[in-house]
């Protein structure tokens, strides 16, 4: 076994192919409503030569507005659309809005206030080149040079469909001209599927990725800097995102301290341990932190609801992100993101009424192909009609028809851990020693096990360290122990299918079905190829007495070409047993509908004449004559003379008593030995 198989993390956007386009938002050319005045901190003087601050309050009261520069005398007017609130020209604009708008570098006219940020405010603008509209970004004259250059900078080689594009940077204020984005900041609207806002999430990581692929960091990743918006193309309107306002752009060697950004979606800078490692050197998890606090923003609906199909993974996802007690938990890049975050949209988009499965390799896990079907998925042992109990009531009473897989099966059906391509730290003599801990698991050495695991040194936080432990205390038979360790590995990673799997069968050893029906029933309705999810649901709605809903679960299961065979024989033998008291027992119609189903199936006549048996038990339970008729049946299977014999005895004993009386003549002769025994069954 090695950890490093997988050193690339290929396509991990892979959840946008789960989603639909959805109800793509209408949003006006123009934003609607009172542009608003601009903000006291942007308004300065219209006059190239002066650019001093005007329309500031003072005492306590507000600005004017209105009125002439204190130094120079030209006019200002900051009351709402019209006024860039920077160094510009008045004229005719020659666009809707007359005279009297202000015009910037000769071409472009202002028609209304957008928003301020740290570094300035945004207005809509006309082109009267380009004959569109666009956004023009004023920026603040204190340190305005450094700001404009840093942010020109970073859009201007920026080609991404989840960015905004810079088209011009005018000196004159100076300005950034960039294209206009006629939507929304990101929210939930009333009707958005939960996957259409996580969907979004995935884009926006994708263009975090393309940043910091680049060195360089956003900084101030929120709802605010997200722009939504309505796009038409050839296969209809789509609904997308662009990530907007560069302002805080830095690089990833920029080793000054932190300027601006928005508290409530960065990292803390206050705490009790201090600062944030974001806020000492910022890396790709300040933009990382930073969404997942816009996720838990936008997706704050859903997230009341933990019923809902995908919602506790999602709330997983986001604590991880958002980690403030340990850091180091944290993503460490915007693929290992949505690596998960596409994982949780396949969980939430299997459930109705969406429905929609789909098979996928997983990134950090190999394949798994032992069923653990406890037995369900074959015909009975023979060996369990030799040791059959006839009691003193002549029923005869067999093994339990299945049972849980043994915790060391699992241990070992669970699939070997792949090395995160993120996380870089876990190689050589790491990798050796966690092969060989798997290497001693397989052994049953687990005390060698559990000693390969140490000798790896990975930190004790780290899921795989999390997922080795889980193993060793499950091979040991201790299932609680084994949850707790695997309980770790769900929380580091939400949207993998096998935790989940694993948690189901330890809440199955440990007789929680509620739980075990809760882990089963989310991986087997996600995706049905992971069988051994499937033959755990079946078990635990027959042990609850659900019937019906175990039957229908293995024939769901009998679609994969994988588990067909052990399915149907499944669904068989679902439809004659009943394993509690409170199990029905199979109806008139049941037993039909497996006779039926036996037929069909192609087994070697051993297999067919084991299901035909245990339908005839069900059939005829307390029908001595028809049970040993059943037993002297699949007695011509017996593999050994042992087992032969065993069996036509069990036969035998099956017969009624033979109750026959001694001729009258015989009677006078002596008094009468029967006893009421049955007779001898020759074989």
């Amino acid at each position: 076994m090695s950890v490093g198989v997988a050193k690339v993390r290929s396509d991990p956007w892979w959840g946008l192919e789960l989603v639909g386009a959805g109800h793509p938002p209408d949003f006006a050319d123009v934003p609607s409503g009172p542009a608003g005045p601009v903000p006291e901190e942007h308004r300065f003087c219209a006059n190239p030569a002066c650019g001093e601050p005007v329309g500031r309050g003072h005492d306590g009261e507000p600005g004017r507005t209105a009125g002439f520069c204190p130094t120079c005398g030209t006019r200002f007017d900051f009351a709402g659309a019209g006024h860039p609130g920077h160094p510009g020209r008045s004229g005719s604009s020659g666009r809707p809005g007359g005279p009297g708008h202000h015009t910037i570098a000769g071409r472009y006219d202002v028609e209304r206030v957008l928003g301020s940020g740290a570094y300035g405010a945004a207005y809509l603008a006309y082109d009267r080149n380009l004959e569109t509209r666009v956004v023009l970004k004023a920026l603040k004259r204190t340190s305005v040079a450094e700001t404009a250059k840093d942010e020109r900078n970073a859009l201007v080689g920026l080609r991404h469909d989840s960015i905004v594009r810079i088209l011009s940077y005018e000196s004159e204020g100076p300005h950034l001209v960039l294209e206009y984005v006629p939507g929304t900041p990101l929210s939930a609207r009333a009707d958005d599927p939960l996957e259409i806002l996580l969907a979004h999430g995935i884009r926006i990581l994708q263009a975090l990725d393309y940043l910091h692929a680049r060195g360089l960091l956003h900084c101030d990743v929120k709802p605010g800097n997200i722009i939504r918006f309505r796009e038409e193309s050839s296969l209809g309107p789509r609904d997308r995102v662009r990530l907007i306002d560069f302002g805080s752009v830095r690089t990833l060697d920029d080793i000054r301290p932190l300027v601006a950004y928005t508290e409530a979606y960065a990292p803390p800078r206050d705490q009790p341990g201090g600062p944030d490692p974001e806020h000492l050197r910022p890396t790709a998890g300040f933009d990382l932190y930073s969404l997942g606090m816009t996720l838990a923003e936008v997706c704050r609906a859903p997230l009341r609801d933990r019923t809902s199909p995908g919602v506790d993974s999602l709330r997983l996802l986001i604590d991880r992100a958002t980690d403030r007690a340990v850091p180091e938990r944290r993503f460490v890049s915007a693929r290992q993101f949505a690596e998960q975050l596409s994982g949780v949209i396949r969980q939430v988009v299997a459930a109705p009424p969406t429905s929609r499965q789909y098979t996928r390799a997983s990134a950090l896990f190999g394949s798994m192909t032992e069923p653990l079907h406890g037995g369900l998925g074959a015909a009975r042992p023979l060996d369990h009609w030799v040791t059959a109990d006839l009691g003193e009531d002549a029923r005869l009473t067999l093994s339990a028809p299945f049972s849980s897989p043994s915790p060391r099966d699992m241990a070992a059906a669970l699939p070997t851990p792949l090395a995160d391509p993120d996380e870089t730290f876990i190689a050589g003599p790491a990798e050796s020693w966690l092969a060989e801990s798997r290497l001693a698991l397989r052994r049953g050495e687990l005390g060698a096990a559990d000693q390969a695991l140490a000798n790896a040194n990975l930190p004790q936080r780290h899921w795989l360290h999390s997922w080795y432990s889980s193993l060793i205390a499950l091979a040991g038979g201790d299932a609680r122990r084994a949850t707790g360790h695997f309980t770790a590995v769900r929380r580091a990673l939400p949207g993998e299918l096998i935790p989940q799997l694993a948690l189901g069968l330890c809440a199955e050893l440990r007789g929680d079905l509620v739980v075990a029906q809760a882990h089963y029933g989310t991986v087997f309705a996600t995706t049905p190829a992971l069988g051994a999810a499937g033959f755990g649901l079946a078990r635990v709605h027959l042990m609850a007495g659900r019937r019906d809903e175990a039957v229908a679960t293995a024939e769901r299961l009998a679609r994969e070409f994988r588990f067909e065979r052990e399915a149907r024989i499944a669904a068989v033998r679902l439809l004659v047993t009943a394993v509690t008291p409170d199990t029905a027992p199979p109806t008139a119609a049941d037993l039909e509908r497996a006779a039926l189903a036996v037929t069909d199936l192609d087994l070697d006549t051993g297999s067919a004449a084991g299901l035909r048996a245990e339908i005839q038990y069900a059939r005829f339970t307390n029908d001595r004559s028809k049970l040993s008729e059943v037993v002297r049946e699949i007695a011509r299977y017996a593999a050994t003379e042992r087992e032969y014999v065993s069996l036509v005895d069990l036969a035998n004993r099956l017969r009624p008593p033979l109750a026959r009386r001694w001729p009258k003549r015989h009677a006078r002769a002596g008094k009468s030995r029967f006893d009421g025994t049955a007779g001898t069954l020759s074989s």
